[in-house]
């Protein structure tokens, strides 16, 4: 199969549906090892002298610029994230995973040839605009691949591949350590190095999956658009009442939101001649989502100072370096565990039982290290469940808080400006873990253990937010989702009442194409042949409703 851009013609439905997946897995882990890279690189004695924030003696002398550089990585992903949602909503997916593509080489190349603090910071920040390609295009394109059913354990397998990353630059570095090399550049260089494996794989895999049929619809492609979903739905099946009812929705949905195009950043941010569509309104949920779970629930922190932790309960370097590795594992884990829950669960329960959970261990962590130090005889034990309790803490945000707030942006932005929309999220995430890496340390310095208990408390105030401002979105289909937003209040009792009220006239409206002008053909609305140039095409009416034709003949 080489290149064959008419492989998944060729692949049944639900392999097909694996196949996109993997792909999207694959993009993933890029980000996932480029967002753990910097914890391997950081140990490395001689890029800490190279840089200017250790000194020879491979202590710490400058953590603001230490964290800095890490810092300059999130500034690029903020640059990068609108770009990404311009440039994918215009050309397409697949053409913004290969744009994807080039500046992650770029970075990748500029990162391993560093030679000085300069050209690092230019370096990170291409890095940072790739990453935010991925970002913002591999999770929509996934979701607008996705059966409704299944989509957010599609993005929770793809997002499985992130701690994969992670855990494998962990390694990476832990490996490199023990090297003859290990304490000169060969052990950053390589590691930088390494990101570049699955990028090759990418750009190879997406010759071989389709493009995402609701941008295909969007961009006037509707025959390809029906093919596509008759292969994923129907598996070939053109006649599947799935195939059918879900290319009548993608269709209608699209000529109603083509009311409102005329639009960019500052307008959608402010909800400008958006209408029903509030835009605005959708941008904050998912821009702040980010926010809360990137800094606000303290993984920053868990993060950034569970070394300390290891190092309070007595444990040495070589310890610290395989449990940092085996902790981000237990991610993987958890979030397989997502995967298998988010759309039995809900995305709002899911979220109200990570809160409580996560708010618990994290004022046990605080807790159990203020009794290391209250208490030096028995530090060791103290520390020892502190570190066991990191553990518990992964496992549980990776399984609850991790995934929604990549996969609730993917769902609840129009198909003609998903990626636009996503770009808000990307942007979140970056200024969320950015300021986090940033801020953490300072809080750390001023107020000690008391930051666990911070952030601990910050979880239970999220759990009203969450009731009264984000509405649920598992088991909708992606056009369902306008409906929800369609209320003109913020609150999601009220947009419940709206989503009822609207999915209704929908399917009036659904029934109504179904029937009308169809006697003839037993008031059927399917197609009864593909073949050569028979292949059948839709064509919009009024706003808002379309027509299904075969030949020149309506049906």
């Amino acid at each position: 199969m080489l290149i064959n851009r008419n492989y998944w013609r060729t692949v049944p439905g639900p392999k097909l549906l694996q196949l996109i997946t993997a792909v999207s897995a694959i993009a993933i882990s890029y980000e996932g090892m480029s967002q753990g890279v910097m914890g391997a690189v950081q140990n490395s004695p001689e890029f800490g002298r190279r840089m200017g924030f250790a000194d020879e003696d491979d202590n710490i002398i400058k953590p603001s610029l230490q964290g800095g550089i890490v810092a300059m990585y999130y500034f690029g992903s903020l640059l990068g994230a609108f770009w990404a949602g311009q440039f994918s909503d215009r050309y397409g997916r697949i053409k913004g995973i290969w744009m994807a593509c080039f500046w992650c080489f770029a970075g990748v190349v500029l990162q391993a040839s560093t030679t000085n603090l300069a050209h690092m910071l230019i370096a990170r920040i291409v890095a940072g605009v790739g990453v935010a390609f991925i970002i913002v295009i591999a999770p929509a394109w996934t979701a607008e691949l996705a059966p409704a059913a299944h989509r957010g354990k599609m993005i929770a397998l793809t997002f499985l591949a992130n701690f994969s990353g992670i855990a494998l630059s962990s390694w990476i570095g832990f490996a490199t350590s023990f090297t003859e090399l290990g304490g000169g550049a060969f052990r950053w260089r390589f590691c930088f190095a390494c990101q570049a494996l699955p990028l090759f794989v990418l750009v190879y895999f997406t010759f071989l999956i389709p493009e995402s049929p609701r941008w295909l619809v969007k961009a006037g492609r509707t025959d390809e658009a029906f093919e596509i979903i008759t292969r994923l739905r129907g598996n070939g099946d053109a006649e599947h009442p799935d195939v059918q009812r879900e290319i009548k929705e993608i269709v209608t949905v699209v000529h109603m939101e083509e009311e409102s195009q005329s639009t960019n950043y500052i307008k959608m941010l402010f909800g400008i001649g958006s209408g029903d569509i509030h835009l605005g309104r959708r941008i904050q949920l998912a821009f702040w989502l980010q926010v809360l779970m990137q800094y606000g629930t303290g993984i920053a922190a868990v993060v950034i100072y569970s070394g300390t932790i290891y190092k309070t309960a007595g444990f040495g370097g070589v310890k610290i370096g395989w449990l940092s590795a085996l902790c981000m594992m237990v991610g993987i884990l958890g979030t397989g565990i997502a995967a298998l829950t988010l759309d039995r669960v809900g995305r709002r329960r899911t979220l109200y039982w990570g809160a409580v959970v996560l708010s618990i261990i994290l004022f046990v962590i605080g807790a159990l290290y203020r009794g290391a130090i209250d208490h030096p005889d028995q530090a060791q034990q103290y520390g020892t469940a502190a570190a066991s309790m990191v553990f518990v803490y992964v496992l549980v945000f990776s399984s609850s808080w991790l995934m929604i707030p990549f996969i609730y942006p993917t769902e609840i932005f129009p198909t003609w400006l998903r990626a636009k929309g996503n770009a808000f999220g990307v942007a979140g995430w970056a200024i969320g873990f950015g300021g986090g890496s940033l801020l953490v340390p300072v809080m750390f310095d001023g107020i000690g253990e008391k930051t666990f208990y911070v952030f601990g408390a910050a979880m239970l105030c999220y759990i009203p937010i969450i009731y009264c401002f984000f509405p649920e979105t598992a088991g909708r289909t992606l056009e369902e989702i306008d409906f929800l937003f369609a209320s003109k209040s913020i609150f999601t009792w009220n947009e419940e009442k709206e989503f009822a009220k609207r999915k209704a006239q929908f399917e009036n409206e659904i029934s109504k194409m179904e029937y009308d002008g169809n006697a003839e053909h037993g008031d059927k609305m399917h197609l009864r042949e593909i073949e050569g140039n028979h292949r059948p095409a839709v064509i919009g009416g009024e706003k808002g409703s379309s027509t299904l034709v075969e030949g020149q003949h309506t049906v």
